[in-house]
């Protein structure tokens, strides 16, 4: 390529794209790679800002942009991932399912350090779902050397990013407290009901006991015997003296994982495990907070980690809602972790 100035390019074959803003309104490609300028194009030309042009000369070595930023992407996607098409050096990747996107930063960085290239991606463990953006690449110059992409191949086959599919699965309520199972006030827990379907879970059944121990004890049983993957308590694990889902929780003997999360909302949450199933004891905002540590924690076991006590404590940072009055959720610091 050679660079000369606009009022010199009639007739020459330009060697990139020349992009067009109009604030508001669009970006697009005005005049494409390829193109071969004409004399009526020179004012439009500088009316776009170009006092100069890269113009082909020669043979040109290497990859045009387009085709290293496509080259980039395949070399990072997985089967759950579809890109765009190149546009301007730029190829945005997209999910093709619900599920949970992961990123390792060590590739990732390693990535950006080589030449020319460009490698932007959401959190890790960021919840997507179909048809949501969750990484960009482009390629810096107009073209990359094949060096370069050689190199992005080699990081790319490490493993940059992936997405975990949720996994189709059933959950059980039980719905704790004496006031309820008497009667004297009405079930609040369609709305945790609606949650779970709204992540895609079967709900294969709901008992409502009071404060009793063998009870809860009882129902969480005959859930887990219906099919339940996940049992979830309600009404709160507090420190009120009636309050006893915890024991209920661990007469089933399920092991405690943890009991207590730095996440708000939803610090009083208890995570148990029997025989590979998950009883999560939810604390009391899961009637009034659209997310709390019930929807994190959730995601996970749908996307088939083993959460311990040590992701607990990693959930801290960034554990703390800021209750915005319009809820953007997960597109937030909430629940992102290190």
């Amino acid at each position: 390529m050679k660079k000369v100035s606009v009022e010199e390019a009639q007739g020459l074959v330009l060697a990139h794209d020349i992009t067009e803003i109009i604030p508001g309104k669009k970006k697009g490609v005005a005049f494409p790679k390829g193109r071969v300028i004409e004399k009526e194009d020179i004012p439009k030309l500088l009316d776009l800002g170009k006092r100069y042009l890269y113009v082909f000369e020669g043979s040109v070595k290497g990859f045009h942009e387009d085709e290293a930023a496509a080259r980039i992407a395949r070399a990072i996607v997985d089967d759950h991932m579809e890109c765009t098409p190149p546009k301007e050096g730029k190829v945005v990747i997209k999910s093709t399912v619900n599920g949970f996107f992961y990123v390792n930063t060590k590739y990732l960085f390693e990535m950006n350090r080589i030449k020319d290239v460009l490698l932007s991606t959401v959190p890790n463990r960021y919840p997507v779902g179909v048809g949501d953006e969750v990484a960009a690449t482009r390629a810096i110059p107009l073209y990359v050397q094949e060096r370069q992409l050689k190199r992005v191949e080699r990081t790319g086959a490490k493993g940059i990013i992936k997405i975990i599919p949720f996994k189709s699965m059933k959950v059980g309520l039980v719905v704790t407290g004496s006031e309820v199972y008497s009667g004297r006030i009405q079930d609040g827990s369609s709305i945790v009901e609606q949650k779970f379907r709204g992540y895609g879970l079967d709900v294969v059944g709901k008992r409502i006991v009071p404060d009793d121990t063998s009870m809860i004890r009882d129902a969480i049983r005959d859930l887990l015997e219906s099919g339940a993957d996940i049992v979830v308590t309600t009404a709160g694990l507090s420190v009120d003296p009636d309050d006893v889902t915890k024991e209920g929780i661990e007469a089933t003997g399920a092991e405690v994982l943890f009991y207590g999360t730095p996440v708000f909302p939803g610090a009083m949450f208890l995570m148990a495990r029997l025989e590979g199933r998950y009883i999560l004891g939810a604390p009391a905002c899961v009637y009034h907070d659209r997310y709390t540590v019930l929807d994190l924690i959730l995601m996970r076991i749908m996307a088939g980690e083993r959460v311990n006590r040590e992701d607990m404590v990693k959930l801290s940072y960034g554990g703390f809602c800021l209750h915005c009055p319009e809820c953007h959720y997960p597109r937030c610091s909430f629940g992102k972790g290190v």
